[in-house]
């Protein structure tokens, strides 16, 4: 039960930064060239955040499962 409710927040959390990635590209496209790239950098940035805080919680329970061994 555990793993299911981790893998949809993963899913919900996916979604939610394709649906921030694609709005960025509308409001490029349609409303303004400058809202598109400050959306781009916002919907990159949380794209990289959310990378760089899964690996570091993958590593840190890595790390202590060897130490439990």
């Amino acid at each position: 039960m555990k793993t299911l409710l981790k893998v949809a927040a993963h899913v919900a959390v996916v979604a939610l930064l394709y649906l921030m990635f694609s709005f960025s590209l509308f409001l490029g496209l349609q409303v303004s060239p400058t809202l598109g790239n400050i959306g781009m950098v916002v919907s990159i940035g949380a794209i990289i955040a959310y990378v760089v805080l899964v690996r570091r919680r993958r590593s840190l329970r890595m790390t202590m499962e060897e130490e439990g061994s």
